[in-house]
């Protein structure tokens, strides 16, 4: 990992993925979860294969799976606490929203992972 302040444009962040949901449609559906950098946990369901690109996620996985959600980096800042704090959007690459419509997060510069 680097620091997110290095880092713009495409990049992926740590999650897991918590449940298989269906197997329907091809190749399965899965909920995932990220937690953001206030503590706020944000749930996903969407084609395993965006989530996993390891293979390690199926109908018979002991769960949780860790796991990454593709997204672009929109900016950085500082947090009262001296946290870098680093604004992401998961509409790019893949058009991932979370359950409730959010695509904007907010996330702690370690919860990056190098593309």
């Amino acid at each position: 990992m680097r620091p997110a302040g290095m880092l713009y444009g495409m990049a992926a962040v740590g999650c897991e993925i918590v449940r298989w949901v269906s197997d329907e449609p091809q190749p399965g559906i899965v909920e995932v979860q990220l937690t953001d950098a206030y503590g706020r946990c944000w749930s996903f369901l969407d084609k395993v294969a965006i989530f996993d690109a390891d293979g390690s996620a199926g109908a018979d996985s002991v769960y949780p799976v860790a796991s990454v959600i593709a997204c672009e980096v929109l900016g950085t800042s500082v947090a009262d606490d001296g946290r870098e704090i680093v604004s992401i959007t998961t509409l790019r690459p893949w058009g991932v929203e979370s359950t409730d419509g959010q695509s904007e997060f907010h996330v702690a510069a370690d919860q990056l992972i190098e593309p």
